[in-house]
């Protein structure tokens, strides 16, 4: 059950209801972006953020590459139900997943350096490596692309820790467990 109170459409400020505009399924905002928007302040920034991640360099394989590693990493069902599914619209099929899932090498070099970099955010923080750094760049990362990285990392860890405050509750299947 959702901790966060669920405000009424009619609550938000039009600039607010206008940036979840695109958000609407089947006639409706999804009650956890209204339970986001308990802080107006707060859904816009991160709506900002993703819609600039749409329009980044970033193919949508690395971003639902990003997005599952990081909600596994932070075990957030409810991102790792809806990633699972944009992950596989994206093109990752389920062995893919549950390496990336399972912190393992996937069959794409360039995925498995810009996977390196994020797990090196969560488990030696700190600057990463001139190794690591090499490695993307070898496989073909430029600035701009290690920038927007940062920048869906960042996305995804904003929705997972606030899922975690709220208890967001999803109704996409779960993710399956990790084999």
């Amino acid at each position: 059950m959702a901790r966060l109170e669920t405000r009424e459409e009619s609550s938000l400020s039009a600039e607010c209801l206008a940036a979840l505009e695109h958000t609407r399924m089947s006639g409706k905002i999804a009650d956890v972006y209204l339970q986001f928007a308990n802080s107006e302040p707060a859904i816009m920034a991160y709506l900002e953020m993703e819609a600039s991640l749409r329009k980044s360099s970033l193919m949508e394989l690395e971003v639902e590459s990003i997005k599952l590693l990081v909600s596994e990493i932070n075990q957030c069902d409810y991102c790792l139900a809806v990633h699972t599914m944009k992950a596989r619209k994206a093109g990752i099929d389920k062995d893919m997943q549950m390496a990336i899932r399972g912190n393992r090498k996937t069959s794409n070099a360039r995925v498995d350096a810009l996977l390196d970099i994020v797990r090196s955010f969560f488990n030696k923080p700190g600057p990463i490596s001139d190794d690591m750094l090499a490695s993307a760049r070898d496989c073909g990362f430029t600035d701009k692309e290690l920038v927007e990285t940062a920048m869906a990392v960042s996305t995804i860890f904003f929705t997972n820790i606030t899922n975690h405050i709220n208890n967001s509750e999803t109704t996409v299947p779960a993710a399956p467990p990790v084999v």
